[in-house]
């Protein structure tokens, strides 16, 4: 079974966008067990802290950004934040990397550029479709 990170901006593209778009059937595609999730505590907490962001009130409020980010802190498989080294043109991706490789996922699902140009050796760095259809 594929293991994958997924960074935060699927999830948030995923909370706020339609059911049909590739980063929520990111997400389906996990409900229903279709690959292991691989997080860690830096993943869940920027989730968190990005939904409850202002501009994300109107659909994160009454407390559903926060049992969004739960659902995910509850069945995936957690892992300690490991030290981050260079890899990405943005310093804030690296530990995504860094999670990958310690966790031995099997890629990196996102929409960030930044990731997506990184051009790594070791992690395979998809957007949503392609990882979509990767699953199939």
């Amino acid at each position: 079974m594929i293991r994958a990170v997924v960074d935060t901006s699927v999830f948030v593209s995923a909370f706020i966008g339609r059911p049909a778009a590739a980063p929520s059937q990111v997400v389906a595609a996990w409900r229903d067990r279709r690959f292991v999730l691989v997080v860690s505590p830096r993943l869940l907490e920027e989730l968190s802290e990005v939904l409850r962001r202002p501009k994300f009130d109107r659909w994160s409020g009454e407390g559903r950004g926060e049992a969004y980010a739960a659902a995910f802190a509850a069945r995936a498989e957690l892992h300690s934040d490991p030290p981050a080294r260079a890899a990405t043109r943005d310093p804030d991706d690296d530990y995504l990397v860094a999670l990958a490789r310690s966790a031995r996922a099997d890629m990196i699902v996102s929409v960030d550029l930044d990731l997506l140009d990184a051009h790594l050796s070791d992690v395979a760095v998809v957007s949503p479709a392609e990882f979509l259809a990767r699953l199939d």
